[in-house]
């Protein structure tokens, strides 16, 4: 079990750092210690109490926020949670109160701890607040805890709150089971030595792709390090970081590495024990994996691809010179032994969800099939389909769903939104698997996986069905052109035309000549309804704190 995985590390490697945020560190003795004082507190202020009154256990499944940024107390508190039977769920400080209070709602949480104070407008009637918790920690240490209060192999380990398409925030149930099943797969697949490796870890804990570094790292005895906010607003200071840590398995977005990429020194020079860059949650440019290769010759640049309700990731491949040459844009990869991928007409599949709704399947036929064959939590709020989506041949392109354990339970308290996004599937072997329809486009071909962007970025121009991602690739390729991003721009309630947004790799004096001689180019390639009407260059994308682009402010700038 993982939690015990990492606890042993606090026997076998006690002075070993787990974490390390600016000038603070955490021990992996530290850090088991803390985790199970805080474990105590939390069963005797929530669970303890429920018990003395003839309730016992009334609290146990609540789930418990995590506020703050990257402090020690933040894994802590993780750990905490689960040794205590709850979910944990947490927020990063860059969250807006008011979403902040969303969630919280949402949620159900009945406590919020923080390594820091708490702002007053989140200290709402019937939420308890465990603020600068390290405080009180001291009359527990020592004492024993119950494993038996743990979150066990089926119940939620982690809910990670996504954008809605509502405009409220769903909180994705990820259980141990399902982490598990990503950790046994990203381990054996990339080889980190047990005790000798550093993770960076540059998205917030509240982004999934944080649960990539941070696990792997303490489940392998290796030290995450992590940067924040402000060091990653200041070059100088972020490069001084960079070369003091030892780094030797990059975990970020793309867009973060290709601000990195603007400093020539961001080279093997800068992170000499470097040994492979995971990339995760946006399409990674052609441009930037050449430009990795060159300037890390020792090091392996790894693409992988998966929702944040398929826990993390479930497919990669290793980006080579000659992978280079074949495809642009390039593949994502294959997907892990103990999941499948289809690629699915989604207007067939949006029947198919029509009639389960009508019909109402036998659900309970599923549960007791996946009782005998895999975790069965939480999948009476899915709904199975009367028919079977069937893949697409190889080359044709649909929505991409992802089916295995590693599949997430549904949505926190959106039994509506579950059945909208998660079915049960019976394959051709009679096997019954979880399955989440993911919203992304998709192709297959020879078992490799292509990705191109959210089937929502699709929009309806003078008649035309336009996927902005096929424009963005095509502005990818054109000599001199970083990154792009093309935005529909409405008017009157319909789009009325196209903006790209770009950043290219030398400063253009005529921003006009240079817009038509893109346009030019990409009329070469792409019809005329797809071209865009205006250009704007930009220094550098702006980015969401998750350090994904920031297609909201790009929207700001292009309406």
């Amino acid at each position: 079990m993982l939690i015990e995985i990492i606890d042993q590390w606090a026997f076998t490697c006690p002075a070993r750092v787990a974490h390390h945020y600016r000038k603070h560190t955490l021990t992996y003795a530290e850090l088991k210690t803390d985790s199970d004082a805080l474990a105590l507190w939390i069963h005797e202020t929530l669970d303890a109490v429920n018990e003395s009154d003839g309730r016992a256990n009334l609290g146990t499944k609540a789930p418990i926020v995590i506020y703050g940024h990257k402090e020690n107390e933040m894994l802590i508190a993780f750990l905490a949670c689960v040794k205590a039977g709850h979910a944990y769920v947490p927020i990063d400080t860059s969250v807006p109160l008011e979403r902040v209070r969303q969630i919280l709602e949402a949620s159900g949480a009945t406590l919020l701890l923080s390594s820091q104070s708490v702002p007053e407008e989140l200290k709402v009637a019937g939420l308890m607040i465990g603020e600068s918790f390290s405080n009180f920690l001291a009359p527990y240490h020592g004492q024993t805890l119950n494993p038996a209060w743990r979150v066990s192999q089926e119940e939620v380990f982690y809910i990670i709150f996504t954008s809605g398409s509502t405009g409220t925030p769903k909180g994705v149930q990820i259980t141990l089971n399902a982490l598990e099943s990503f950790l046994n797969w990203v381990n054996p697949t990339y080889s980190p030595e047990k005790m000798k490796e550093v993770f960076l870890n540059q998205a917030p804990f509240s982004f999934d792709l944080s649960v990539m570094d941070l696990y792997m790292s303490l489940s392998t005895g290796g030290t995450l390090w992590s940067i924040d906010k402000e060091e990653i607003a200041n070059a100088q200071e972020l490069f001084q970081s960079f070369a003091c840590s030892g780094v030797t398995f990059w975990v970020s977005t793309p867009s973060f590495t290709d601000i990195c990429l603007i400093d020539k020194s961001f080279n093997q020079e800068l992170l000499p024990h470097l040994k492979h860059f995971l990339f995760c949650g946006e399409i990674l440019p052609h441009d930037t994996a050449l430009k990795l290769l060159e300037r890390f010759p020792e090091a392996l640049v790894e693409n992988l691809y998966g929702p944040t309700e398929a826990t993390v990731a479930v497919t990669t491949v290793t980006i080579t010179p000659e992978l280079l040459e074949r495809y642009n844009p390039l593949p994502v990869g294959r997907v892990k032994d103990d999941a499948q991928i289809l690629i699915c007409d989604s207007e067939v599949l949006n029947e198919e969800f029509a009639r389960s709704e009508q019909s109402k399947p036998p659900i309970k036929e599923c549960v007791q099939t996946i009782e005998k064959e895999g975790p069965s939590t939480g999948i009476d709020e899915m709904c199975s389909l009367p028919c079977p989506p069937q893949s697409l041949p190889d080359g044709k392109r649909g929505e991409i769903v992802i089916a295995g354990p590693n599949v997430s339970v549904g949505y926190l308290n959106r039994p509506e939104q579950t059945q909208k996004s998660f079915f049960t599937w019976r394959d051709s072997s009679g096997k019954v698997w979880q399955a989440y329809r993911t919203g992304d486009a998709g192709v297959l071909e020879e078992g490799l996986l292509f990705f191109f962007g959210r089937l929502d970025f699709q929009v309806k121009l003078h008649g035309y069905r336009i996927e902005l991602g096929d424009i963005e690739e095509n502005l990818r390729r054109l000599p001199g052109v970083e990154n792009a991003v093309v935005l529909p721009i409405e008017r009157r309630g319909k789009v009325d035309h196209l903006h790209a947004f770009l950043t290219t790799s030398k400063t253009e004096e005529d921003a006009f000549q240079t817009s038509q001689r893109f346009r030019e180019a990409l009329h070469k390639t792409l019809p005329d309804y797809m071209l865009p009407r205006r250009f704007t260059f930009l220094e550098a994308m702006p980015m969401t704190p998750n350090g994904k682009v920031d297609r909201r402010a790009l929207r700001g700038d292009g309406q």
